[in-house]
């Protein structure tokens, strides 16, 4: 059974390369806590979610899953916030390093 997640607010923690064109984003959202997702294509020069999928912006993520990982359909910015640097960079990243560590990934059984 699969299941759908629409507009869903979150962000991403971090993304893996994954084959030639895609990318594997792990992201935390508001619902469904940490997340693992596919998402097809996101490497080409053309793709939409290309300059959208990056740590440290609020997004809003659709996507389908029926197993541990997903497939990403849409992520849209959903703005807000500037960019960090500095000290609240590292701070950030550090926060990322710490999620991805203690939160347990959702599975979708």
């Amino acid at each position: 059974m699969k299941k759908r997640a629409d507009h869903e607010p979150g962000y991403v923690l971090h993304t893996y390369p994954y084959k030639e064109t895609s990318l594997i984003v792990e992201a935390f959202t508001r619902r469904h806590g940490r997340v693992a997702l596919l998402a097809r294509g996101a490497r080409r020069p053309r793709s939409a979610m290309r300059g959208v999928l990056l740590a440290f912006h609020p997004l809003r993520l659709t996507w389908t899953a029926s197993a541990e990982l997903g497939t990403l359909i849409s992520a849209e910015w959903s703005g807000g916030q500037g960019a960090l640097a500095g000290t609240g960079l590292m701070c950030g990243f550090y926060l990322n390093e710490l999620l991805l560590r203690l939160l347990r990934q959702l599975g979708y059984q």
